[in-house]
């Protein structure tokens, strides 16, 4: 259950479990409320947002920075303030390929052949989706903090996804630390012996 590695315009990640993706409100608390709970990634909707992918980018220059938008204006602008990940709800290939950054959306054909470094790519799907297996995949979990949202986590992790997106950091973390700890591809956090 080996994550890949994914470098997002240097910057690489790759963990023993799945990893997170906080999708934050535009907020500073909310960046430093995620990374305290263990996001290896935080993503900013919509625009004006630029301002905060600066300060994030300057606060915590290690963490991955991800913007999710339809507007190719938006994407540049981001990516030009430090983001590393363009999370497309449209075609904005041509925008990660110019800036060398990630790209993540349900259709990645042709996103290397345009020139979006590899191991960069993610392909977005639902989490009740069957993972495809020809790039990473990064999967959005509807309710992602219900018991019923979790356990879909907790499914996607064991079935190898790279990235899971969510609203809930430290719960999310947990179910794909313990995903890959079942998996016994991460030693558990702490180990019981019953009797």
């Amino acid at each position: 259950m080996n994550t890949p590695d994914l470098v997002f315009r240097g910057r690489r990640s790759s963990r023993d479990h799945a990893l997170v993706l906080a999708a934050l409100p535009p907020s500073r608390d909310a960046v430093r409320t995620a990374v305290a709970d263990g996001a290896d990634l935080v993503g900013f909707a919509g625009s004006g947002v630029e301002p905060l992918v600066a300060w994030t980018r300057e606060t915590f220059p290690d963490l991955v920075i991800g913007v999710d938008t339809e507007d190719a204006d938006v994407a540049a602008a981001c990516c030009e303030a430090g983001a590393d990940l363009i999370l497309a709800r449209a075609d904005l290939v041509d925008v990660a390929a110019r800036f060398g950054a990630g790209y993540a959306a349900s259709d990645v054909s042709g996103a290397v052949a345009r020139g979006v470094p590899a191991e960069g790519v993610l392909r977005v799907v639902p989490a009740a989706a069957s993972l495809p297996d020809d790039v990473p995949v990064l999967v959005e979990v509807a309710g992602d903090g219900s018991p019923a949202g979790l356990a879909l986590a907790a499914l996607a992790a064991s079935a190898g996804a790279a990235v899971i997106r969510t609203t809930h950091v430290r719960e999310t973390r947990h179910v794909a630390e313990m995903a890959a700890s079942i998996a016994g591809t991460r030693p558990p956090a702490k180990a019981v012996r019953w009797e």
